[in-house]
């Protein structure tokens, strides 16, 4: 019994194959979506207002002018942005669909009654903007927008909310992808923070921006295409970034001030080949921070020279997130 239970091991050992690197981009992929500003903030905000309603309290009960501060954050104009990447899609069309919903366990947001309707259509790969200001109906304010029922979404995903808008408002944003010419279909949520002003020093979230990147310890401009040759790897860094990283505040269980600090994470992706890192940055239980130094690997089946892209997505920890996009030329 014993050797057959080894055997069998061994058996679906060497059937298992290694799982794909996931900065190597081979596939339909959102790489990265964010809004623009990452955060609205409730100024001047009653707590209690938030409690009470997140509690599932009558609105026929709420002082008119605290619920109009909370529903006044829906007529602040957002942008959307996303980096959807197809890279054997040769140009194709792809249909999306952007939906905001008001569960956070909705992972495909599409429960009855529960979602809005935020845009839709038909584009090829890139880097999307969507414009949410009211000024069409197909570009309308994500915080004044309405379910079916006529429940403001807003609202109903802070009633939704079981820590009732202590971390903030969390409304999820769904960006649906498909392509016709296949089966592939993704979704990819981001979270659109609105949050109350508890203390005075408390501020909105300000986007992460990268100030730019090295190559072999080179600045390497957006417009910079290097030549790469051979197939040994290639290091690359971003400039630091430090000065950027926000101190910021938020609420305790008990609603007294806790002061932190931002530390930022770097995401990796290339078209061709693969990074050493996924992930760089950050700061563990131990405060120690990883650098933020990375390593391309080329492809060993490539025999061609290739056009390479890659890609840097940064993210603050607290919904901000933008990305860096370089190219270069490799020849094997």
């Amino acid at each position: 019994m014993r050797r057959a239970l080894v055997a069998a091991l061994v058996v679906t050992a060497a059937c298992t194959q290694p799982l794909p690197s996931p900065t190597g981009v081979v596939d339909l992929r959102v790489l990265g979506a964010t809004f623009e500003s990452p955060e609205v903030l409730i100024s001047p905000c009653d707590p209690r207002l938030l409690a009470s309603l997140g509690g599932g309290g009558s609105t026929a009960q709420i002082d008119p002018v605290q619920l109009q501060r909370l529903l006044v954050v829906g007529q602040r104009a957002l942008t959307y942005r996303a980096l959807v990447v197809d890279p054997l899609g040769n140009g194709r069309e792809l249909t999306y669909r952007l939906r905001a919903c008001a569960n956070q366990g909705d992972r495909e947001c599409d429960n009855t009654d529960d979602f809005a309707e935020l845009a839709s259509g038909k584009r090829v790969a890139g880097e999307w903007t969507f414009t949410l200001d009211g000024s069409a109906p197909d570009k309308p304010l994500l915080g004044t927008a309405l379910l079916p029922d006529g429940e403001p979404l807003l609202l109903e995903a802070l009633k939704q909310d079981t820590s009732r808008g202590l971390g903030g408002i969390r409304i999820p944003v769904m960006l649906e992808v498909k392509a016709s010419d296949t089966d592939e279909h993704i979704f990819a949520q981001k979270l659109m923070v609105v949050q109350c002003q508890f203390f005075p020093q408390m501020r909105e979230n300000v986007t992460p921006v990268l100030p730019g990147v090295t190559l072999r310890g080179e600045p390497w401009g957006e417009a910079d295409v290097p030549q790469l040759e051979g197939r040994g790897e290639v290091v690359m860094e971003p400039l630091d970034f430090s000065e950027f990283e926000e101190d910021y505040t938020v609420p305790s269980f008990s609603l007294t001030p806790v002061a932190l600090k931002e530390s930022w994470k770097i995401a990796w992706y290339t078209d061709v080949g693969t990074m050493a890192s996924f992930e760089t940055g950050g700061t563990n239980f131990d405060g120690n921070t990883t650098r933020h130094r990375n390593r391309w690997q080329p492809d060993a089946t490539v025999t061609e020279p290739r056009d390479v892209t890659f890609y840097l997505v940064v993210r603050d920890g607290r919904g901000g997130l933008s990305w860096l996009i370089r190219r270069a030329r490799w020849t094997p």
